[in-house]
């Protein structure tokens, strides 16, 4: 393992336990819309591929049919890293 790869480990690990942090503190940070979650997210196709994988949930605010979605952040961000990890894992 050199030496960059264990610094953006690192720096992306303390960056999820900064989220997970908001999460606590204030909770509709943590809440973002569907298309602020393909922003945050970098791909609309990512997305929705892992939300129909039920990898990510969504939760409506109210009881209406037509509520819009909320996603969580650290969910999207934590998902992503673990993605990444799992992929640098199999090339090593």
């Amino acid at each position: 393992m050199n030496l960059y790869y264990l610094k953006n480990e690192i720096i992306e690990t303390t960056q999820l336990a900064a989220l997970a942090i908001l999460q606590l503190q204030n909770p509709a940070f943590d809440e973002v819309t569907k298309s602020e979650a393909y922003e945050i997210a970098g791909s609309r196709r990512w997305l929705d591929f892992q939300i129909k994988k039920g990898n990510i949930k969504g939760r409506r605010r109210g009881k209406a049919p037509n509520s819009p979605i909320f996603f969580s952040r650290l969910d999207i961000a934590a998902l992503k890293r673990a993605e990444k990890t799992v992929h640098q894992i199999i090339k090593i």
